[in-house]
């Protein structure tokens, strides 16, 4: 019988892929209002997410029972199903806001249609996910020596070009933003938590939890580093002006001949984490219907989820850029923090066992 189950330093592997890409375009932007102390912003929330994944981790441990085995348990089926709905709503909602955030900068890149980049993406983010979480994972695993590789030469490069007045010198008022840019530093990351609902394939190891949070910290440590680096170079007014800070910061790392266009090799290297996020995203909806209609989930049922993400991301579904407001990380922070509570509230392993025993 083959085995289903990850181990945590997969799981790890699969948010690191799947959220730096993701959190490198986004945050220096969102984050530009802040002005010099914007890189802070991901250094406290990685603090509350830490936290909150220390008393998740605690509370609900992993491999025994996965989300609906609990929530049904605890409230019984009618609501568990409810609740996926919602969280599969909002599941297909982020996919498809995601994959035509994927099309729309390959296309800037790659000179080609929007549409196609995004199909070819979510096709193949769709054929891996539907080989199996644990196949999923193993390929995360090489993908993020690429992504980590590649982002540690920026690191390398940038470092040495920072004008360290633009990151250092606060003000009042810009410290007082930076709770503010904290939570929406939360909200952005918080599409990650949908990995919540893989809990119940990850294998009980001793340490393995801890391990996952040392991770996650680095993980906002090492987003806090590239909105250090594009505020070190291009200032937080231009970077509030420009489309995808990063990259724009990246473009200006490039050298004569082989490495003058670093920006688009950069963008390329990126969508193994973008078909990461998509891959971790069509594992969770595949859950959360196979949870609301109380039967496994096929092949078959998984390319129509793919497909019903394909059509929600077009331009004429969503409108253009959904993801640029500021309502989508606090609607991120609003169903997960509904996710979180319903895993705490479902009680410590534990009580669930002596109340079964009752039963």
């Amino acid at each position: 019988m083959k085995n289903r189950t990850i181990a945590w330093s997969q799981l790890s592997a699969v948010l690191l892929l799947a959220l730096l890409p993701l959190g490198t375009e986004l945050l220096p932007g969102r984050l530009a209002q802040v002005g010099a102390a914007a890189w802070l912003c991901p250094l406290l929330a990685g603090v509350g997410v830490v936290a909150l994944g220390l008393l998740v981790s605690r509370r609900c441990p992993p491999g025994r029972r996965d989300w609906g085995q609990r929530v049904t348990r605890r409230w019984g089926r009618r609501t568990a199903r409810v609740l996926a709905g919602v969280f599969l709503l909002w599941g297909l909602f982020l996919a498809a806001a995601h994959a035509e955030r994927i099309g729309s900068r390959l296309s800037d890149s790659l000179r080609a249609a929007p549409v196609l980049l995004t199909a070819a993406v979510l096709l193949l983010a769709g054929w891996m996910a539907a080989g199996g979480l644990p196949a999923f994972a193993r390929a995360c695993e090489v993908f993020l020596l690429a992504v980590g590789a590649g982002f540690v030469l920026i690191l390398l490069f940038g470092i040495f070009r920072l004008d360290w007045s633009l990151t250092l010198l606060w003000t009042r008022e810009e410290l007082a933003q930076v709770p503010a840019g904290a939570l929406s530093t939360a909200g952005t990351m918080a599409v990650g938590g949908y990995a919540l609902f893989l809990l119940g394939d990850v294998r009980p190891e001793a340490g393995g939890a801890d391990g996952m949070l040392r991770r996650l910290a680095l993980l906002f440590a090492l987003l806090a580093g590239a909105v250090l680096l594009v505020l070190g170079q291009l200032g937080s007014a231009l970077a509030a002006q420009v489309d995808r800070p990063f990259l724009q910061m990246v473009s200006g790392l490039g050298f004569e001949g082989a490495f003058q266009r670093l920006e688009e090799l950069v963008s390329a290297l990126w969508v193994l984490g973008d078909v990461a996020l998509l891959g971790l995203l069509l594992l969770c909806l595949g859950r959360l219907l196979a949870w609301l209609l109380d039967r496994p989930v096929g092949k078959g049922k998984s390319w129509l989820l793919t497909g019903a993400v394909f059509l929600l991301g077009l331009p004429a579904a969503l409108g253009d850029h959904p993801l640029a407001g500021t309502w989508v990380p606090f609607g991120n922070l609003a169903v997960v923090g509904l996710l979180v509570l319903t895993l705490l509230g479902t009680g410590e392993e534990k009580k669930l066992e002596k109340s079964e025993k009752r039963g």
